[in-house]
């Protein structure tokens, strides 16, 4: 970290600041950084013609104005978060959907008037990485008067402290709530040159608050989420990244791991260290898949690590796998979608021997070719085997079909009823025009684009798209994410308690325990029910009854919010009753997989583990999203090298 190998290497010391810097007794003594007005970075504020003006642009977003700010890993749109007009500007010119925005706060008190957070939150918030914390909107608060656009359907909001001197600037005699995102097109990679956000946000931002203090690796926000007491990293970024993971089994050959096709990370690893890039993005984008080459090769300047060995994802059509296909000269080892869940979290806790793990997410390419992602697999870093699996439905369109959790819904009970008693499910589908309807029959009929699926995200997506709270999709995960906020929402509203208790595990139990709901039925076969369970004969999770019982409850006029919390307790309890059952395994199992980023879900099947004598697994330091999947790649490469197979594939 010497400044000659800094982007300050631009800003020459004056007189004072070198007198400083080299005085030992002096406390800017080799602050690699110091500036000053006179020899540091110039901040400038210009309108949306590049014309300059005077000031921060404060008075701006009072009227309404969006603001580009240049931060430290990349440029940030701003606005004022009581200003429901200029949040709605902001969402629709920056084509956002209904995804939520962020809030930056001016510190910790301001923050409570709109949330509630426990000390282990607070101390995260104002932590050296300063990373987006999403919590719990404070009860009563009605967001304090700010915008409800900022987080449309959600019970929860994204929150952070200033983290540099220029944010805090914009906080000057004002007590005001910023919307603060990062500055990107619709999935596409952040911008974080003055002449890029000039040109491109041109139409979104009214005016441009620059510095010429160049970024050399855009960087995002990183969001943290406390689930269980333990911090869950959702997106590892800025303050987190690149500092190492170690490595309990040595890397013997430098390798690359690509990662997976959404919300990208790779790693670099060598010896004790693996380095897990920041997050890159959804590798479908070109302009990311630009960005994902580009810091490639940057981290291994930066670690020094030339790899000759490329892992990654066993699907045949990502983009990641297609470049380390191209890599010549490089041995490639390609790795089940799953299988890198697994061993990712194994890895960080140092467990060698075979572990249980129920892995679920949106999807991951399967061994045989269908979409998994509902999957219990037994194995370690050398092999795994199927044990048990959400049952196979159908996924009308594949992955274009996830946009519209209507259709999926339409599809599955298509499939899982008889004829007569579809008939009686007509008044679900009142969001599906009749035309709509007829084309699915027919795909479903002559099977037309239509995937099996074993997938726990899609079948989130259904029982919300059945309670009506999300039948089209704008962001990835967004049904799911509703459907858990609808579970909370009715807790606050039938259970006073809520408001009187902090958000620690032991209050959160024992109001779940208060509400005496018990889980939809469910049951457990095999694919042979006359044959054990192998690894060709999985157990499968059916999922009928628990469909027939959402439907009978939405017929009875049951509030939607309660069957959401008990489609949530029934999802922990499918999962706790098949590692209950299954032959190995017993007293741990891991937990991974972006569907684990849910609070409700997860603090609920921990509850059940630790009643059970079991020990509940989960990643650290990594995402339990694709963003951590390079680590088990990274660790499944290594292994295959080292030693052959001892679990049967």
């Amino acid at each position: 970290y010497d400044r000659s190998r800094t982007t300050m290497h631009s800003f020459p010391l004056c007189a004072d600041c070198a007198r400083e810097y080299e005085d030992p007794e002096d406390r800017r003594f080799h602050a690699q950084p110091v500036a000053c007005p006179v020899c540091g970075p110039h901040i400038e504020l210009l309108d949306s013609q590049g014309q300059k003006l005077d000031g921060l642009g404060l008075a701006q977003l009072e009227a309404g104005a969006v603001l580009a700010v240049k931060g430290l890993g990349g440029f940030q749109l701003v606005c004022d978060a009581h200003n429901r007009e200029a949040v709605q500007r902001l969402r629709e010119k920056k084509e956002r959907g209904a995804k939520p925005f962020a809030l930056m706060v001016r510190d910790i008190g301001q923050a409570r008037a709109v949330v509630r957070m426990t000390e282990q939150e607070e101390a995260i918030l104002q932590s050296a990485a300063a990373p987006i914390v999403v919590l719990p909107l404070a009860a009563n608060s009605q967001m304090a008067g700010l915008a409800p656009e900022i987080a449309p359907g959600l019970h929860t909001l994204g929150v952070m402290l200033p983290y540099t001197p220029l944010h805090h600037l914009l906080f000057t005699g004002h007590d005001h709530f910023l919307v603060m995102t990062s500055a990107n097109l619709s999935g596409q990679p952040l911008i974080y040159r003055n002449e890029e956000a000039l040109e491109q946000l041109r139409g979104i931002a009214d005016y441009f608050l620059l510095h010429d203090r160049d970024i050399y690796h855009p960087c995002d926000d990183s969001v943290v989420r406390v689930i269980g007491g333990q911090p869950v990293v959702m997106r590892r970024a800025r303050g987190y990244v690149p500092l190492p993971l170690r490595c309990a089994q040595p890397v013997g050959k430098p390798l690359l791991a690509v990662g997976g096709e959404l919300k990208n990370a790779f790693c670099l690893a060598s010896g004790e260290k693996a380095f897990v890039s920041q997050y890159i993005g959804d590798m479908e984008e070109y302009e990311n898949f630009r960005r994902f080459l580009q810091e490639v090769k940057s981290l291994q300047k930066i670690v020094h690590i030339q790899p000759e060995l490329i892992a990654c994802d066993a699907h045949p059509l990502y983009q990641t796998t297609s470049y380390a296909e191209e890599q010549k000269g490089y041995a490639q080892v390609k790795v089940q979608h799953h299988h890198a869940h697994l061993v990712s979290v194994m890895a960080e806790h140092d467990l060698r021997e075979p572990c249980l793990g129920v892995l679920c997410d949106g999807t991951g390419y399967g061994a045989d070719g269908k979409i998994w992602g509902f999957e219990f697999l037994y194995g370690d870093a050398r092999g795994f085997e199927r044990l048990a699996h959400l049952q196979y439905l159908p996924l009308p369109g594949g992955d274009a079909g996830t946009k519209f959790p209507l259709r999926i819904a339409y599809a599955y009970l298509r499939c899982l009823l008889a004829p007569a008693e579809f008939a009686e499910t007509s008044g679900l589908w009142r969001g599906l025009p009749e035309q709509e309807r007829a084309m699915l029959d027919q795909q479903l009929a002559n099977n037309i684009r239509v995937f099996q699926t074993s997938s726990a995200g899609r079948l989130f997506d259904a029982v919300s798209a059945l309670l009506g709270i999300c039948t089209r999709v704008t962001y990835e995960g967004q049904a799911a994410i509703e459907l858990e906020s609808a579970a909370w929402r009715w807790l606050a509203r039938e259970q006073a308690a809520l408001e009187e208790q902090t958000t620690d595990q032991e209050a959160f139990v024992a109001l779940i325990k208060k509400t005496a709901l018990q889980p939809y039925a469910f049951e457990l076969a095999t694919a042979d029910s006359t044959a054990p369970t192998t690894p060709a004969t999985p157990r499968q999770i059916l999922v009928k009854p628990l469909l027939q019982g959402i439907i009978q409850e939405l017929r009875d006029g049951e509030d939607t919010g309660k069957i959401s919390l008990r489609f949530h307790l029934t999802a922990a309890a499918m999962i706790l009753e098949t590692a209950r059952q299954l032959p190995v395994g017993a007293g741990r199992l891991i937990l991974n997989g972006g569907v684990f980023q849910n609070k409700l879900l997860t603090e609920w099947l921990l509850e059940l583990c630790r009643q059970n004598q079991i020990e509940g697994l989960r990643a650290r330091a990594l995402p339990p999203g694709d963003g951590g999947i390079a680590f088990g790649q990274t660790m499944i490469a290594n292994a295959t090298l080292q030693e052959p197979s001892g679990i049967k594939r």
